[in-house]
């Protein structure tokens, strides 16, 4: 038996890859120290595991201020002033053996040194994809990145000081936290450039679980030959009324049903003249969905991505922010969907999209390849056999 510090970020495209993979530990008979903010508890907590929450500093703004790469960084150096502390109060209750953490908001190089322990990463993006293209080709946006860095710098002197921190927090090592071992949460198929990458990333495929307090599916889904669409904006980047609105104006004629999961960052009141094919809530029960679904709109949040071409349904992505224009991109650059750019989109050109989609089988055929090499990678059971021969080789018990 270990016992395992696991850090996460407070957000569910990163807490819920890690579920199935918290209950096989546990079944291991490992104790889990789990870190996350107090809406993941119900999801996280169970017998072997201690959930301690933290502050969701994800929530104190809107996340577009932080769809700029800098921008981010400091969003999540900035999570050091709230995770830290909460590391410490954990280990001052609890003696570790190794820790587990999120590799872009587990603070994961900082913790292993302060507590002296190897350590694994879960990489729920595209490696070396995730880092977002900048654009500095003008005066003023180059004077912004400046002063982004110099703020990054004040900032990372600050949680050295307050935290004794040896080691230089540089921006791309607190954008990535690589690990010892790495367990990538999508296919060696779908990772780019895959040959650049070192035997200590291990591509498990997506580990999926049902979700403990999904809500109800409706009672249409699966009782017809009528065709099915699945939208979703995810969870963290979908205020964005007026695109909704846009898809009504879009898929009002369209012969099948739409399923909207319309989040929690909008009133649902202020949705006007909702077509009669389309059904509207803040929340779905994705996964139950995605098995009947035979399109999904999705913002391309790693999560999303996943779980349609698990379940082979091709995508059509409208990319908000962070990894998601990447993830559109390799979607369509295997021809499994189609990318388009909420910048220019009109409806027109999404009723387009998804006709087009519908007339070329080979969208189906491009992504039940994907969903295959993602089943085929064997998800959290994978990791687990990753995660034994890694404390063999550390001589953990």
């Amino acid at each position: 038996m270990a016992n395992i510090l696991f850090i996460n970020g407070p957000a569910s495209g990163h807490v819920n890859p890690t579920l199935g993979l918290v209950q096989e530990l546990v079944a291991e008979g490992d104790a889990i120290v789990y870190l996350s903010s107090e809406e993941f508890r119900g999801q996280v907590e169970q017998p072997g595991v201690t959930f301690l929450a933290y502050e969701n500093f994800l929530d104190r703004e809107d996340p577009f201020e932080t769809k700029h790469f800098l921008a981010l960084v400091i969003k999540i150096l900035s999570a050091y002033e709230i995770i830290l502390p909460a590391v410490q109060e954990a280990a001052a209750s609890h003696a570790f053996d190794y820790l587990i953490h999120d590799s872009m908001y587990g603070c994961g190089h900082v913790v292993a040194d302060m507590l002296g322990v190897p350590h694994i990463a879960t990489c729920t993006s595209l490696i070396r994809a995730e880092r977002l293209s900048e654009q500095t080709g003008n005066a003023s946006e180059m004077k912004e990145n400046m002063l982004l860095i110099r703020k990054f710098a004040a900032l990372a002197a600050r949680i050295r000081s307050a935290f004794g921190i040896k080691r230089k927090l540089e921006i791309e090592q607190v954008f990535f936290n690589e690990g010892m071992l790495n367990l990538v949460f999508t296919s060696a198929y779908f990772q780019p450039d895959r040959e650049k990458l070192g035997s200590h990333y291990k591509f498990i495929g997506p580990s999926l679980t049902e979700r403990r307090d999904q809500a109800a599916l409706p009672p249409f889904v699966g009782q017809s030959d009528r065709k099915l669409i699945y939208i979703s904006m995810g969870t963290m980047f979908n205020n964005v009324l007026e695109l909704y609105q846009l898809m009504f104006e879009a898929l009002a004629s369209f012969d099948g049903d739409v399923i909207l999961a319309a989040g929690n960052r909008i009133d649902l009141s202020e949705l006007r003249d909702i077509p009669g094919n389309f059904t509207v809530a803040a929340r779905m029960p994705q996964l139950a969905i995605l098995r009947h679904a035979d399109l999904f709109i999705t913002h391309g949040g790693m999560n999303s991505v996943n779980e349609a071409l698990y379940h082979h349904v091709p995508l059509i992505v409208i990319p908000m922010a962070a990894d998601q224009p990447i993830n559109g991109d390799r979607v369509q650059a295997l021809g499994a969907g189609i990318l388009l750019h909420r910048d220019t989109l009109t409806s027109a050109a999404l009723r387009e999209a998804v006709e087009r989609l519908f007339a070329n089988p080979d969208y189906k055929r491009c992504s039940s390849r994907i969903g295959d090499s993602l089943r085929a990678a064997g998800g959290h059971r994978k990791a687990m056999e990753h995660i034994r021969a890694f404390k063999e080789q550390h001589n953990l018990s």
